[in-house]
């Protein structure tokens, strides 16, 4: 599961997420699976992919609930990622 998804990644290394396909990259691999990531390897496009993932999935929102608060950790790929992904919160 990832947020309010389940979520099977096939043979092609791809994961399918409500009807879309995401990654083949190594920078995309990197932020999928690493807690701490390495960016020299992260394109522009493979933000965009994970951020994509994010919103369909609402990973980033308390309860996965949409209009939900933003979920705030002291994690690594929050600080280097995901807060640079998504600066507005709501208080």
């Amino acid at each position: 599961m990832i947020g309010d998804s389940a979520i099977l990644a096939d043979t092609d290394r791809d994961i399918p997420i409500k009807g879309q396909e995401f990654g083949g990259t190594k920078g995309f691999w990197e932020l999928w699976t690493r807690k701490d990531v390495n960016r020299k390897h992260i394109t522009t496009d493979d933000l965009k992919k994970y951020n994509k993932i994010l919103v369909l999935t609402n990973v980033y929102l308390t309860d996965y609930q949409p209009g939900g608060d933003i979920q705030v950790t002291r994690g690594l790929k929050f600080n280097d990622v995901m807060s640079q992904l998504f600066t507005q919160r709501r208080r």
